[in-house]
């Protein structure tokens, strides 16, 4: 499965083929004078109709060979899965395949902190030629022709515990926002807090 390639030595070794690896790899070997390797522990599934269902359905969570198994205790006590994706796409191939990025001001904190080209402007046109936006096409945060396609769950695929919780979120008064991506949705303001 996959491009391989015999090559006696490489310039760049990337370890993991997750959401990251795959896109530190795949620019790395832009350049034509470079030997890249990208190394995955977990399978690579080159045709989509030789994707087992837990991964294509992978809004359901239920891993059986592309999970690490690790668990992890977010409280004194308490102990839970914690899902890490063991498989070409990594972690974002099984945790129900979200596409959701940094806020602004984190990208431009880590800019001011010394990181050239990390600021909002540098990395959201980086974001777009990636995906190609179904819902989204032709606004200003979402591209439509990049590699990955990028769509929003109907109300009729989710299962009843998440339109359970948006329609509790909408009780409570909490307002929708269509595009979590959009840094100009309003997901919480300080306004909905004082009332």
């Amino acid at each position: 499965m996959g491009y391989r390639q015999k090559v006696s030595s490489y310039d760049v070794l990337v370890i993991g083929a997750g959401s990251s690896g795959c896109a530190i790899a795949a620019r790395v070997s832009e350049d034509p004078n470079l030997q890249v390797a990208l190394v995955e522990a977990g399978p690579d599934y080159e045709r989509a109709q030789d994707t087992p269902d837990d991964l294509v359905n992978s809004h359901n969570n239920s891993y059986n060979d592309h999970d690490w198994g690790l668990v992890y205790e977010p409280t004194n006590g308490r102990k839970d899965r914690f899902p890490r994706g063991r498989v070409v796409g990594g972690s974002s191939a099984v945790n129900t395949t979200i596409a959701l990025r940094g806020m602004p001001e984190d990208y431009d904190e880590w800019a001011a902190q010394g990181n050239p080209g990390w600021g909002w402007s540098d990395v959201l046109s980086g974001f777009k030629r990636l995906e190609r936006d179904l819902d989204f096409p032709d606004t200003p945060y979402h591209g439509d022709s990049g590699p990955i396609t990028i769509r929003r769950y109907p109300s009729a695929e989710m299962v009843k515990q998440q339109q359970a919780f948006l329609d509790s979120a909408e009780a409570l008064g909490y307002p929708y926002c269509a595009d979590a991506n959009d840094p100009d949705c309003l997901l919480y303001t300080s306004d909905a807090a004082d009332e």
